[in-house]
């Protein structure tokens, strides 16, 4: 699905209903009178006058409003419904006030039937200051909410999703790239948020859905995410590339001075390490390294391991306003840090096996997801949208557009079951009230902290002190995206390698036209830059990216070795090897490094510098820089229904904090459950954490439910 209409529904009072792809309008009692020969000109009226010229999804509105209007088979008429199909977009349901209620659930189900609709195409809307009652209402339809609603379902227990945007899917938001003919460039699916599966294991519930659904995906360079290791490094400024000697001997020392933090933060303990910032641990770490190895680095050395730092430790939140509780635990059992590792010989005979690795990442293997495959982190190549966003939500209740503004909790002990039943009042802004038995809420810790007016939560009776001291204690942070494509006979970068690191920390390269996608760029953003990208619009942001690639692999005249025209396959910086076979890049690095096959060891010799003779002549394909043709700028951080793009430990935070943000309230007779990643102790920040963390609030919704069963009809203790 295409989420970036921009139509604006109305209702007959002029009032906006809702605005997005999924546009509706609230007839009233005159609307549809009850001549059934007129519904379908009225309704395919509205689709055209409402949609006409406009990117805008199309959205049919049914308002059910006498009860002898409810059989289906007469008020929607099937032609009617075959119409609003070839409108590219989804169908809305609004139920009008009075008789429609009690029979909700049926007309959406016949009206799914009907048309033949994909659950997730399915967008319900309750209008007119309806109030509904389900057993079970769940807020947010992210990862969390969408795999409680599942379980729920599969239980055969009634429940409804409220989310605020106007789709679905949360953070895991899969964007279309629309087709462009005349660049000769098709439609392609990007991961706006979360795009791989992590620890792809036995134990890794959305690992072994992807075994059953088989999801295209690749292995990720290195088995991780934004790897840094099996990467190309690159000097921004001069467009040298850094040698996979540099490459292995940094990478070695911020593995010993990794271990060297845990131990750092394991003697200050629990206490001290929630206060104590990771940049001084950091800081400590590689000074104690540095004067064990009596070693020290030189200027580029130093970048490089500033870069790899942010990558490791300041992905989502800056080291210094992150607490040293997060390596605490890092390593279980104490590492011997040997000291002949990370020496400049021992970097050497290592860059040997890293050159084979790094060319065994390139031209990465797309292909259905397969255990023989190994272990390593899979990078969805459609996302996560048409996995498993479109998997949780079939056949749930998901109604978009509703931000919810207040859970209010009464009459859980009343002496009357239908009271009871209403224990819990979900107000929305748009003026719609439901009740339900149970509610879980699965939104961001962003939103939980939030004084935002479009996304505040309320809690009366207000939530406990330790819950709301975790919820402030916790961190929300900042891990941007920006996606760029180009003309596909205008790449400019090396095409094969997957993962390309600049030097300028603020951004990752993962180059996705390695993985099929023609032309197409995705850029990490790291904080602090992501933290608002400096107050920049999204243009701005762009050219800032621009001008680091450009840094990169962009020297007219000067850099680049071609025969007859651009060769991307490696730059004119000591790497002179074109072919990226493993032997070859082995035997490559051998003879920079000055040592022929067979030895182990001996001084890396000086680079050569290559003249402008040498280099030959420069064929450029144009003088000018590319321009992208294409370029989205996600802002996780001014969402409103996520404002940040995941949780953190931030300063003064602990692992408790997040059991505490986890259990339900209130404690004696529990009524409101979180969910999310942000309450998951075992897979914090991940899609992985959200999805285990909603089939836990559905297990305790349950367990809650058999509990109050046995405690009999009259709810006493």
């Amino acid at each position: 699905m295409d989420y970036k209409g921009q139509g604006i529904g109305q209702d007959q009072r002029g009032g906006q209903i809702y605005s997005g792809s999924m546009a509706a309008f609230d007839c009233e009692k005159d609307a549809i009178t009850g001549k059934n020969e007129k519904f379908e000109t009225i309704a395919f009226s509205f689709l055209k006058r409402s949609f006409s010229g406009s990117d805008a999804a199309a959205a049919l509105t049914v308002s059910y409003v006498r009860k002898e209007s409810l059989r289906i088979g007469q008020t929607v008429r099937i032609t009617a419904l075959s119409k609003a199909k070839s409108f590219n977009g989804a169908l809305g349901v609004i139920c009008g006030p009075q008789n429609s209620r009690k029979r909700y659930p049926v007309m959406i189900w016949e009206t799914r039937r009907v048309l033949g609709l994909q659950d997730h195409n399915l967008i319900c809307i309750l209008g007119g200051g309806e109030e509904m009652r389900t057993q079970v209402i769940i807020i947010g339809a992210g990862a969390a909410g969408l795999s409680a609603a599942k379980m729920l379902q599969d239980r055969k227990i009634s429940s409804v999703v409220l989310e605020g945007r106007p789709r679905i899917g949360g953070r895991t938001f899969t964007y279309t790239l629309p087709e462009r003919k005349k660049f000769g460039v098709k439609e392609e699916l990007v991961d706006m948020g979360a795009s791989y599966i992590h620890r792809c294991d036995s134990e890794n519930g959305i690992y072994k859905l992807a075994l059953e659904q088989k999801p295209s995906a690749a292995i990720g360079a290195g088995n991780r995410w934004a790897d840094t290791e099996c990467a190309r490094w690159f000097d921004e400024r001069t467009g040298r590339e850094m040698s996979v000697y540099q490459n292995s001997r940094i990478h070695l020392l911020h593995w010993k001075m990794s271990v060297m933090m845990t131990r750092i933060a394991k003697k200050l303990g629990e206490e001290k390490a929630k206060n104590v910032d990771l940049l001084t641990v950091f800081d400590q770490a590689k000074k104690k390294i540095l004067k064990l190895m009596k070693d020290k680095l030189d200027p580029i050395e130093e970048r490089m391991l500033e870069t790899i730092k942010t990558r490791m430790w300041g992905y989502i939140s800056r080291p210094e306003d992150t607490a040293a509780e997060l390596v605490r635990h890092q390593l279980q059992e104490d590492v011997d840090l040997d000291p002949n590792v990370a020496t400049r010989s021992h970097s050497q005979r290592y860059s040997f096996g890293l050159s084979a690795r790094i060319a065994q990442t390139c031209n990465p293997k797309v292909s259905p997801i397969n255990a023989a495959d190994g272990s390593g982190d899979r990078l969805l190549a459609k996302g996560y949208g048409p996995f498993l966003v479109k998997y949780l939500s079939k056949g749930v209740r998901c109604i978009t557009n509703k931000s919810v503004s207040k859970i209010s909790i009464s009459s859980t002990r009343s002496a009357n079951p239908s009271k009871r039943r209403r224990a819990i009042t979900v107000r929305c802004r748009d003026g719609t009230t439901y009740t339900s038995e149970y509610v879980i809420c699965t939104v961001p810790i962003g939103v939980l902290q939030s004084t935002h007016p479009d996304s505040k939560i309320d809690f009366e009776p207000p939530l406990p002190k330790e819950k709301v001291r975790a919820i402030k204690t916790l961190g929300s942070g900042y891990h941007a995206k920006i996606i760029l494509r180009f003309k596909p006979n205008e790449v400019f970068w090396p095409t094969d390698c997957p993962q390309l690191v600049p030097l300028d920390q603020r951004f990752h390269i993962l180059n996705l036209h390695a993985y099929g996608k023609k032309g197409v760029l995705c850029a990490h953003v790291w904080p602090p830059f992501a933290d608002g990208f400096d107050k920049m619009n999204d243009k701005q942001v762009v050219e800032e990216l621009l001008k680091t690639l450009k840094g990169m692999f962009w020297r007219e005249g000067s850099n680049w070795k071609s025969k007859g025209g651009l060769n991307f396959a490696h730059l004119d910086t000591g790497n002179t090897c074109t072919d990226f076979s493993p032997t070859a890049m082995l035997t490559e690095e051998l003879s920079r490094l000055g040592v022929d096959l067979g030895t182990t060891g001996g001084p890396p010799r000086k680079e050569k510098k290559s003249t402008e003779k040498e280099r030959g002549p420069i064929k450029m394909m144009s003088s000018k820089f590319p321009k992208p043709i294409d370029s989205i700028v996600a802002r996780w951080d001014s969402d409103p229904f996520s404002l940040g793009s995941y949780s953190y430990l931030k300063l003064g935070a602990g692992w408790g904090d997040i059991a505490q943000l986890s259990r339900a309230y209130p404690m004696r007779d529990p009524r409101i459950f979180f969910g999310g990643e942000a309450t998951s102790l075992e897979a914090i920040q991940c899609v992985l954490g959200a999805y285990n963390s909603g089939i836990r609030t559905a297990k305790e919704v349950l367990a809650a439910m058999v509990n109050r069963r046995r405690r009999g009809a009259t709810g006493a203790r």
